[in-house]
């Protein structure tokens, strides 16, 4: 399975599976029956009817289906939905408009026009997910892992407990999952350096964005920080 490495703001990388071309297939195959779909009932409506105002207007939905859905379900049409998958930003920030912007217009060059093949084999050479529109936006199109990124976040809590760090609250849930990716990595039996290097990292950037300074060791450090979140947020 390809993976894509993500740099995040906190120069740390996490790797994500890509969609494979044949979901992102299916994606479109799918897209394409709600777009038909739609057309038909709106050929049912219409009919009889001749104006153009009406029809420009009725078509417009078509026309807009892929930046508005990727827009309205952050980064995932209807198709994209049903097969868990989502454009995401290669850097990691949020995807704005631009990108989904980009994404739009190169996708009526290379797949309306050239009926999908450049988009095909442009993913195929790039080897991240990319097709033109992706690279124009810097984007690419992952699956999302099963459970959702409350529970992957989620860490039980020991009973009577009490908040050591309250500065947690400043820390983004993308920094949170950062966190427990760090952490399930020190525990994995096959730390490398490599490993204790992206934890050493990730551990210096927390305490940066905290401004404060821990004498725990990472994994320590990390761990109260993700009973120190799951407890405030849980309060909410």
């Amino acid at each position: 399975m390809d993976t894509l490495k993500i740099d995040t703001s906190q120069n740390i990388d996490i790797e994500q599976p890509i969609a494979s071309i044949g979901e992102r297939i299916a994606a479109a195959l799918l897209d394409m029956l709600f777009i038909i779909s739609y057309l038909l009932v709106l050929s049912f409506i219409y009919q009889g009817l001749h104006s153009k105002v009406l029809i420009f207007i009725g078509l417009l939905p078509v026309v807009l289906y892929s930046i508005a859905s990727e827009m309205a379900m952050n980064g995932q049409s209807w198709g994209k939905k049903i097969l868990k998958i989502k454009v995401v930003k290669m850097d990691g920030t949020p995807t704005t408009f631009s990108s989904y912007f980009l994404r739009w217009v190169l996708r009526l060059v290379e797949i309306l026009v050239m009926f999908g093949s450049l988009a095909t084999i442009t993913i195929i050479l790039n080897r991240k997910g990319q097709r033109l529109g992706d690279i124009a936006a810097n984007t690419s199109v992952i699956r999302l892992p099963n459970k959702s990124l409350r529970e992957t976040i989620y860490t039980q809590i020991p009973e009577n407990y009490r908040v050591v760090y309250p500065e947690v609250s400043r820390l983004t849930t993308n920094d949170i999952y950062i966190i427990k990716e760090v952490v399930e990595l020190i525990k994995s039996r096959n730390k490398t350096i490599r490993a204790i290097t992206i934890a050493q990292t990730a551990h210096e950037a927390i305490e940066q964005k905290l401004n404060i300074k821990v004498p725990q060791k990472t994994e320590a450090f990390f761990q109260t920080l993700l009973h120190d979140y799951n407890f405030i947020n849980s309060r909410i």
